[in-house]
């Protein structure tokens, strides 16, 4: 069965704007073909050299996977006449394919071709001239002579499979004034059969084919038209897009020389393939790269029929339900019962289509109607659809064809039509909105497992580094347990060495003993640390009570000692970690401090200090920048709730500017 592919763009404006008939074939392109039955069997193995120069070597063999010979053909020809070429090849398609089509069945043993004036003005060659008549009688000889070993079965007319195995030529040839076999002169050229080859062509099944269009071939179209008529066909009647035909069985099947490059492939076909796209038999052709069983590049070409193909295969079905005239049927002699047929459309049942069924999902119609479709044929295509159809992703496949056909399409509703009627195949590397949706999901749920590894992977670090800071405070707090710890660790290190390390081994043993001594330590969990992190709980930040320093008194101190109570600035502030807390707003004084005149001495400097920047009315200023800068310090201070002992955290506050700008340490306050 042939393989569904997505559809070649290559078609023109009239395909696309036509019904969705299976044949649209007009009645003046039937009218104008000629239809022969030829046989399928002899027909489709090679006897001629297409060539212009050049000898060829026809010999196919195909065995079995057991290794026996399931198709010989080899062909020999005369040293005395030559190969059979070109001239051989249409003398015996289109002069005696006719002629025993117009024999019928069964097929005399000797048959009449005609004179060889007869001959040429079919071939549309010249009369009367002598040198035509040379190179046909050669011809006629090169067919004769051509000696054929066969070996192969075939399935009979009446379905009995037969088998043929001989070496024989297919047919003689007696020229006009030559005795016949009963004795008397040929009054034409005849030709005389051979049993093998006569016992085929009188069991072998027949198919048509267009003789006046041969007529108008060159021999490789012809050749190539002969050979892929029959999967044309086939396609048609199954309704199929393409037919398919591999570039190594045409070469097989025509003598035509086969060759591995893609590019030279392409223009050897180009050439036999125009002729048949300038007649629309094929519209478009795409070629797939493959690998043979010989392990050799190949192709397989796609072949979209055109309206040449769709003519030929109605007039091929019509001419078989015509009967000839002065033949009676059986009704008109009263021997029997008309059959009535209904057509295709009566046997459709017939719905209101006026509203759509409760069965069918308004979404899914309104996906036709949108597109222009009728809201009845929109129902009988959903209605129509066969097992496993998926309408809404050949519509949108169908959308893209359109989108980049590179021309317009005069009728878009009938090409969505026509692509639903014959179940476009729609490829797996196509993305339709189903597939876009779930990807998307997929993405944002992949999104959010990562959101969420990224948040998980914070609080692990966010507990390490909480266990850290606690294992520090447990060692401090137990410096005796520590050292004993680290000692022991230090003797294992020291008696069983843990292999290369480019630490010390004191520092081997401390931090083995801090791990130890976290294992002993009361850390919470980390599931107690999630659940103290909802809460809020910065486990950085411990309230400190206030300083139990005596209020100041109304007068700037006098020493350093004291300035540093109200300042709380460490000398080795920014190394320390202890910090003390700013006294509440309400205990500062009220009044405002006299204003301080510093010396060079204590600036450091040879230039008098600035005069303060203080007038009379302004007493309250220094005291509402200290209000300010307590506010600030105070900020930085946030009550937690309450975490299980031994957990001390104590914040470093930055301390409060002075009214004379910068820190009171770098001013040099005495």
């Amino acid at each position: 069965m042939l393989k569904l592919f997505q559809e070649e763009m290559e078609v023109n404006n009239q395909q696309e704007g036509e019904s969705h008939s299976r044949v649209p074939g007009t009645k003046s392109e039937a009218l104008s073909l000629e239809l022969i039955r030829t046989e399928t069997v002899l027909s489709r193995l090679p006897v001629h050299n297409l060539a212009k120069q050049g000898r060829v070597n026809i010999q196919i063999i195909k065995t079995t996977p057991s290794g026996e010979v399931e198709l010989k053909w080899e062909v020999s020809y005369s040293e005395r006449y030559g190969q059979a070429r070109q001239l051989a090849y249409k003398l015996d398609t289109i002069i005696v394919n006719q002629r025993i089509d117009e024999a019928g069945r069964p097929l005399p043993k000797l048959l009449r071709i005609g004179s060889l004036n007869e001959i040429c003005a079919e071939l549309n060659l010249a009369t009367h001239a002598g040198q035509n008549a040379k190179d046909l009688k050669k011809a006629f000889l090169q067919n004769a002579s051509a000696f054929i070993t066969a070996k192969f079965n075939y399935r009979a007319n009446d379905g009995t499979e037969r088998h043929v195995e001989a070496g024989v030529t297919r047919y003689g040839v007696i020229f006009t004034g030559e005795k016949l076999p009963d004795g008397r002169k040929a009054d034409a050229v005849y030709i005389s059969f051979n049993d093998p080859f006569w016992e085929v062509l009188n069991n072998a099944p027949v198919r048509p084919l267009d003789r006046a269009y041969m007529k108008t071939l060159p021999p490789a179209a012809q050749r190539f038209y002969e050979i892929i008529s029959r999967k044309i066909f086939a396609a048609l009647k199954n309704d199929y897009a393409r037919a398919k035909i591999s570039y190594s069985e045409y070469c097989t099947f025509s003598a035509q020389l086969r060759h591995f490059e893609r590019q030279r492939v392409q223009d050897q076909m180009a050439k036999v393939l125009r002729p048949h796209k300038a007649s629309g038999y094929i519209t478009a052709i795409k070629y797939e790269p493959i690998i043979d069983a010989q392990n050799q590049p190949d192709w397989i070409l796609y072949l979209t029929p055109g309206p040449k193909a769709r003519a030929e295969f109605a007039a091929a079905h019509t001419r078989r339900k015509v009967l000839k005239p002065g033949i009676a049927t059986a009704y008109e002699t009263g021997e029997s019962e008309p059959k009535h047929h209904r057509s295709v459309r009566q046997a459709e049942p017939e719905n209101d289509l006026t509203t759509p069924p409760a069965k069918f999902d308004p979404a899914l119609v309104a996906e036709f109607t949108r597109r222009g479709i009728t809201q009845e044929k929109a129902i009988q295509l959903v209605a129509n659809r066969k097992p496993g159809q998926d309408v809404i992703a050949q519509l949108e496949i169908t959308d893209q064809m359109i989108e980049h056909a590179g021309f317009k399409i005069v009728n878009p509703p009938g090409f969505y039509i026509r692509q639903i009627e014959r179940n476009l195949s729609v490829p797996d590397t196509f993305e339709t909105s189903a597939k876009r949706r779930a990807r998307e999901e997929a993405e944002r749920k992949q999104q959010a497992r990562r959101v969420a590894e990224d948040a998980r992977d914070l609080l692990r670090f966010e507990y390490d580094h909480y266990c850290d800071a606690e294992t520090e405070r447990y060692i401090e707090t137990h410096p005796d347990l520590f050292e004993e710890i680290k000692d022991a660790k230090l003797q294992e290190e020291i008696s069983n060495p843990r292999g290369l390390s480019f630490d010390s081994s004191e520092l081997v043993a401390s931090r083995r003993a801090k791990w130890e001594i976290r294992e002993q330590a009361p850390l919470l969990t980390f599931d107690e640390f999630l659940a103290h992190k909802k809460q809020g709980t910065d486990f950085f930040l411990k309230p400190v009570g206030p300083s139990q320093t005596p209020e100041p008194t109304g007068s700037l101190p006098e020493t350093q000692e004291d300035a540093g109570d109200i300042d709380a600035v460490p000398a080795d502030y920014g190394s320390s970690t202890v910090a003390r807390a700013e006294p509440p707003i309400e205990s500062l004084p009220k009044m405002a401090p006299e204003p301080m005149i510093v010396g060079p001495e204590h600036t450091g400097t040879d230039q008098d200090p600035p005069a303060p920047a203080l007038r009379p009315d302004s007493d309250i200023q220094p005291l509402e920048a200290e209000e300010e800068a307590a506010q600030r310090a105070a900020s930085k201070l946030e009550l937690v709730p309450d975490v299980p002992l031994p957990m001390v955290i104590e914040l470093a506050s930055d301390p409060p500017p002075n009214d004379l700008g910068g820190m009171a340490a770098e001013q040099g306050i005495a």
